[in-house]
């Protein structure tokens, strides 16, 4: 299915985006969604195929606010855009699951619930919890091969915008690459209000407690260098912007500590790299 599709069904029209089967657990999982008042991230099975869905409801500000977005911006939804950000990030081949479909339930004019159902990717951990059962060699293969790809995602001018450990996958050892990114859904290639530095405040937000000071050097050469293989040279103030913005998302949450999740408040964090 190439363009959006709107479907008439009790709970309201979804308007939906993707293959067909995955459209109609897409449609299912809306009005479910919203008949039960329910989050969900779960695996579902698709004509024999094991997939990932997850959905939420919108609250009315939001719902509010997306419905202007739309409507002035033309600007899609966050499960919308994050399926078209996992495709033009895998027609860039970075590793991200595969997008399947994408559906919004409209009621009243406002968007009342999401859904994006995407490929499962299997036997993976977070990046957070690798690292701490990952031995020095393969720490320092994560760091440069992290550093690389954030490297080149920048130069094409993709600013990930939620790039927490929490938010990269990590396959099993056998893999020769064992990065994955998701969660992509907070800008659009070329678009985003925020720079790279932001990217990397938010690796570097947990940096201490992660890795090691040669560990996020490593990183940040392979991040250099990536950068210049793409003719996109690092900028010469990085390590301050990446500090700015670190200290920004820490004020943010000291305003917020619900947004920890239960985590520890970062620590403080100084590096001493240079390009």
């Amino acid at each position: 299915m190439g363009a959006d599709t709107s479907v008439a069904t009790p709970a309201g029209r979804v308007v939906v985006r993707g293959a067909p089967g995955a459209d109609q657990a897409a449609i299912e999982r809306c009005v479910s969604g919203v008949a039960e008042d329910r989050t969900f991230a779960e695996s579902i099975e698709v004509d024999g195929a094991r997939l990932f869905a997850k959905g939420g409801p919108l609250a009315p500000r939001a719902a509010r606010r997306h419905a202007l977005r739309q409507r002035v911006l033309r600007a899609a939804l966050p499960r919308v855009r994050e399926y078209e950000n996992l495709r033009w990030l895998r027609e860039r081949v970075f590793q991200a699951p595969q997008p399947f479909a994408a559906a919004v339930l409209w009621s009243r004019g406002l968007p009342r619930f999401q859904v994006l159902v995407l490929e499962e990717v299997r036997d993976a951990s977070t990046l957070d919890l690798a690292l701490s059962d990952a031995s020095l060699p393969e720490r320092a293969a994560l760091a440069q091969e992290l550093g690389g790809e954030v490297g080149r995602m920048h130069a094409l001018r993709f600013v990930h915008r939620d790039l927490f450990a929490r938010n990269l996958l990590v396959v099993p050892r056998e893999a020769h690459r064992r990065l994955v990114f998701i969660d992509a859904w907070r800008a659009r290639p070329g678009r985003s209000l925020r720079g790279p530095a932001y990217d990397l405040a938010c690796l570097f937000l947990e940096g201490a407690e992660l890795w090691s000071e040669d560990e996020q050097r490593l990183l940040l050469d392979a991040y250099a260098a990536s950068r210049a293989a793409q003719g996109s040279e690092v900028e010469s103030d990085l390590m301050r912007r990446i500090t700015r913005e670190r200290e920004g998302l820490l004020a943010r949450l000291r305003r917020a500590p619900a947004r920890l999740g239960g985590r520890a408040m970062p620590g403080p964090w100084r590096l001493d790299w240079s390009r």
